[in-house]
């Protein structure tokens, strides 16, 4: 299927009425496919039988007729015997022998016109009885096959061999083809979990592709079998309904494989015969050439009546076979008929019911892609309603409540079509969500990614500069984001402008309630249709991650997220930080009913900040030099460019650096015991590498680096193709 269909189908909810597009598929194949082929099919398939048995039947009779020819006449000619008379001319004068050879010639040649006339109208009655008797034959082979399948459909077993039919392929082949259609409808519609899955993390919502899916393989199986074996497995199933009796099919093979043996055993004898008759001939032709002027035209005559001969001899045998083989077929024929007669009513019964079969898997096939239609559609609109319906701050479900319209700056009224989230998230205190945002963006899939990591790792400062870059559109020409103004979008415009013009860090982040995310317009630029999504990022207090506790709601909704941005500070020793990563893997554990030994299916950035204040630890060389200056140096070389080899050079870049800003710390063994390697490590600074040491903002140049690689690696573990894998 073209991949603009595809698109255009996921571009709109499915409908039940689109499941028609596929009905054609089903109720319109090919003419072999409709009406009564039970009979056409048998009739071809007996008609191939039947000519496979009188080739042999007839090969094997012009074999033993030549084989007995040549053994006579090889007898004949070792004893002498024959045509005396070219001999008879080596005794006459030298003068005489050439007339009398003419003489001889002439009156020759009558005979063997006459003979090859003989030869001619034998072969033509030969081609005459053979087109009769295969006529008969295939009747013959169509009735027995009939009658052995109206006895074995009595059985379950006869029942469901009509289904495997070659007769039904089309219908199965169609079937398969408008159930292909709905799976890649699914899987268009469901690509971003399907990459999800790909990229190591859990493909959610499932269930119906996944049905989709197991009946394409048993369709795909069914038509596979049908095409490739044609009627070997239905006879196989109508052999193993009727128990230890010998099909009909079975009867013929036997009949057809006895000829053919017959045939070969001739054949074999035909070459010791050949080898014999043709010293014979040899041996002959010497003779009649020895000292006879005017003998070899004699030689000639004599060679081609024996061939001639032969030739007449073998038609006549076979046409004297063939009519014999015929008169037994046509007495078998009415023996049949008579039998067929006596099952009447059964036989009327078979072809009703095996109308009724066909007609049946026509329905089931037609029902079975209108109710994965059917629940294809369920599926799309369940999924729209519960995004449309869930709230992205406290992720209740239909506790939106329409809003009044929105005061404007100068004291006017804005009429904005805003919603807003009155799902209690507390009674004691008594608290609401109130997430607001405007109602269009209510039926856009939204993904959530919450910060996390100890105090003053650095997160709110990231996340500001990194709110700065897409605003300013610092990013992929492959992506695009749009801000979402919300009370998140107002706070973070104050904390970039004392960063960039206070020259003041940002202020530790409250931990009262859960923080309203800041949300962004992504839209990316997929090949199979343009993906539009609601980012939001989640700015929670180092304490949420150090010491609040499992039990606190504002904890629970920070481990419930898409991925994860866990910051790591290169300025803080480990211990403090190992604590919280291992109190975050316990108690996501927790949160995602995830047992001991398994893993999360959910991505999670290392986010390394404060890349330019390195320099200042005791573990670096004060020369500038040493670990830290030749880890400048090596992501010099990198660069910072947005692909996978980049990303992953980056990483394993400061992996290796690891052992030296954390002696002992196995951060990854620790990591990839419950994430399974969907990590990675994102060096970064949101202040820039110039002036690395100094913390006086006053005094920077801000350039940040690295601070969209982490939001971007999230959105592309979720299935959102966003970074260039070459």
């Amino acid at each position: 299927m073209p991949r603009e269909l595809i698109v255009a189908w996921s571009r709109k909810a499915f409908r039940p009425g689109r499941a028609l597009l596929v009905l054609p598929l089903l109720i319109g194949p090919p003419a072999a496919a409709r009406g009564n082929p039970g009979p056409a099919a048998e009739s071809s398939d007996a008609t191939e039988l039947a000519r496979a048995y009188v080739d042999a039947f007839a090969e094997h009779l012009r074999l033993n007729a030549e084989n007995d020819f040549r053994r006579r006449e090889a007898d004949r000619l070792e004893a002498g015997s024959g045509d005396q008379a070219p001999l008879a001319l080596a005794t006459i004068d030298a003068e005489s022998q050439r007339p009398l050879a003419l003489i001889l010639q002439e009156n020759s040649r009558p005979f063997l016109a006459e003979l090859d006339r003989a030869v001619v109208q034998a072969t033509r009655r030969l081609e005459k009885l053979r087109e009769d008797w295969l006529t008969v034959r295939a009747k013959l082979y169509a009735e027995k096959l009939q009658l052995y399948e109206v006895r074995a459909h009595r059985r379950v077993a006869g029942q469901l061999a009509s289904l495997l039919s070659v007769d039904n392929r089309w219908f199965w082949l169609f079937g398969l083809v408008a159930m292909a259609s709905l799976v890649l409808v699914a899987a268009h519609d469901r690509r971003h979990e399907l990459r999800r899955m790909l990229n190591g993390g859990r493909a959610r919502a499932m269930g119906v592709s996944k049905f989709l899916a197991v009946m394409l393989a048993v369709l795909a199986l069914v038509t596979l079998a049908t095409f490739l074996f044609g009627d070997r497995l239905y006879h196989w199933l109508l052999r193993a309904g009727s128990g230890d009796e010998l099909s009909a099919r079975d009867e013929i093979d036997v009949e057809n494989l006895s000829v053919a043996q017959s045939v070969d055993d001739r054949r074999r004898k035909r070459k010791e015969l050949d080898a014999r008759y043709e010293e014979a001939l040899a041996q002959r032709r010497r003779k009649l050439s020895v000292n006879v002027p005017g003998a070899a035209p004699l030689v000639e005559q004599w060679q081609h009546s024996e061939e001639a001969t032969e030739q007449w001899t073998a038609l006549t045998a076979v046409e004297e076979g063939m009519a014999a083989a015929l008169k037994d077929d046509g007495k078998s024929l009415d023996q049949l008929a008579h039998d067929l007669k006596d099952n009447t009513a059964q036989r009327d019964a078979f072809l009703r019911k095996r109308q009724w079969i066909r007609g049946g898997l026509g329905a089931g096939l037609l029902g079975l892609v209108s109710m994965g239609g059917m629940l294809l559609n369920a599926g799309l609109r369940r999924r729209k309603r519960r995004t449309r319906d869930t709230c992205p701050l406290c992720l209740g479900e239909g506790t939106f409540e329409p809003l009044g319209e929105a005061r404007s700056a100068g004291g006017g009224h804005v009429a904005l079509d805003l919603v807003q989230c009155k799902n209690v998230i507390s009674e004691h205190p008594f608290e609401e969500c109130e997430f607001t945002f405007m109602s269009i963006y209510r039926d856009i899939v939204k993904l959530c990614f919450p910060t996390l990591g100890i105090p003053q790792a650095g997160k709110t400062h990231w996340l500001a500069m990194v709110y700065r870059e897409l605003n300013r559109g610092n990013y992929p020409d492959v992506v695009q984001f749009e801000r979402i103004r919300s009370s998140s979008s107002d706070k973070f415009d104050g904390v970039v402008d004392e960063i960039l013009n206070m020259k003041l860090g940002p202020q530790a982040t409250q931990t009262d309630r859960i923080p309203h995310p800041l949300v962004f317009n992504f839209l990316d630029r997929d090949r199979w249709g343009a993906s539009n999504i609601l980012v939001n990022i989640f700015d929670y207090s180092g304490e949420v991650t150090r010491s609040q506790t499992i039990d606190d709601r504002q904890r629970q909704r920070a481990l419930d997220g898409d991925g994860f941005f866990f910051f790591l500070d290169p300025l803080e020793p480990s211990e403090t930080q190992a604590q919280a990563l291992a109190g975050f893997r316990e108690d996501l554990r927790r949160i995602k009913g995830i047992k001991a030994g398994k893993q999360v299916p959910i991505p999670v950035a290392l986010c390394v900040s404060k890349l330019d204040l390195m320099v200042n630890e005791r573990y670096a060389d004060l020369g500038g030099g040493g670990v830290v200056g030749n880890f400048y140096r090596d992501l010099r070389e990198i660069g910072w460019q947005f692909d996978v080899a980049s990303i992953e050079a980056r990483s394993r870049l400061m992996a290796r650096l690891r052992d030296t800003v954390w002696p002992g710390w196995q951060i990854e063994r620790q990591i990839d015991d419950l994430f399974g390697g969907r990590f990675m490590f994102f060096p970064m600074t949101p202040v820039g590498l110039d002036g690395s040491g100094e913390r006086d903002l006053s005094r920077r140049t801000i350039a940040p680096v690295g601070l969209l690689e982490p939001l971007l690696w999230l959105l592309h573990m979720n299935g959102y193709p966003v970074i260039n894998d070459q």
